[in-house]
């Protein structure tokens, strides 16, 4: 006894890629895909840029967020990012790619 099975197969809808996402100085950010790794999930506030094609912020690292660079063993391996002094609060970052910064107003 043979039989043939009907098997219909469902086109699955191709989802777009993620649109990068519009980074404006004042919002707060989270790191990512960025080298070196030491910076990976930082969460900072993106400054002010005086230049008018802004593809590059700089990144205001929140205190909890400096605290932890400043344990990080890895960043004595690189000569980017250096490791924030004992009395520095807020560590600034620059020229972050915005391809790397993504919104991190609702992190806790």
């Amino acid at each position: 006894m043979s039989s043939t099975a009907n098997v219909t197969v469902e086109e699955t809808p191709l989802t777009p890629a993620p649109q990068r996402e519009d980074i404006q100085p004042g919002r707060r950010v989270r790191l990512v895909n960025i080298s070196p790794a030491s910076l990976n999930g930082l969460t900072g506030t993106t400054q002010v840029n005086a230049g008018s094609r802004v593809t590059r912020l700089d990144v205001l690292l929140d205190e909890s967020s400096t605290e932890f660079l400043r344990r990080d063993h890895r960043v004595g391996n690189t000569r980017k990012v250096q490791a924030p002094a004992a009395d520095v609060a807020r560590k600034l970052v620059t020229r972050v790619p915005n391809e790397c910064m993504f919104f991190a107003e609702n992190d806790s």
